[in-house]
């Protein structure tokens, strides 16, 4: 419907149509309601199905290296390996004394100078750790041993 001059006045001081006002706030309403509604979801975690599994990052996989080296031409390959920040364990039981010696001697600086650890772990078996890992050892005493030993037989 087209407006008359006199509606036009009335409109301009505020006199104008009463429902065309409530239809503006109608709308305005509707859309405050659904923007709160769009927050209310946003802030409200779901529940149910709809969740996904989140994996947790996971610590590279370590790799513990075995070795019984032959020769002490073997050491410096057997040590690239603790310079990769794994750690080794070297058996010298077969080895010659003087030989041994000379391979815990070089793998020993080797640890050393990469900040890592060698630790005895049985008769002629060594372990070197790269400054990454620690050795934590909960071993009992000897005399422990003896004791725990002697209670496991007396029932016998």
């Amino acid at each position: 419907m087209r407006k008359g001059f006199i509606d036009r006045i009335l409109d301009f001081m505020g006199f104008g149509e009463v429902q065309e006002e409530e239809s503006e706030d109608e709308s305005e309403v509707l859309y405050d309601q659904r923007l709160l509604e769009t927050e209310r979801a946003a802030t409200q975690p779901r529940r149910g199905r709809g969740r996904g599994v989140v994996a947790l990052p996971q610590p590279p996989k370590a790799k513990l290296v075995v070795t019984e080296p032959r020769a002490f031409d073997d050491i410096p390959g057997i040590l690239d390996h603790l310079k990769k920040r794994r750690p080794v364990i070297i058996s010298v039981s077969e080895l010659d004394r003087d030989l041994a010696r000379r391979v815990l001697d070089f793998a020993g600086g080797a640890a050393y100078a990469l900040d890592g650890s060698m630790q005895k772990v049985g008769d002629g078996i060594f372990l070197f750790t790269p400054s990454n890992f620690e050795i934590g050892l909960d071993l009992p005493s000897k005399g422990e041993v003896a004791a725990t030993s002697s209670t496991i037989f007396e029932g016998r």
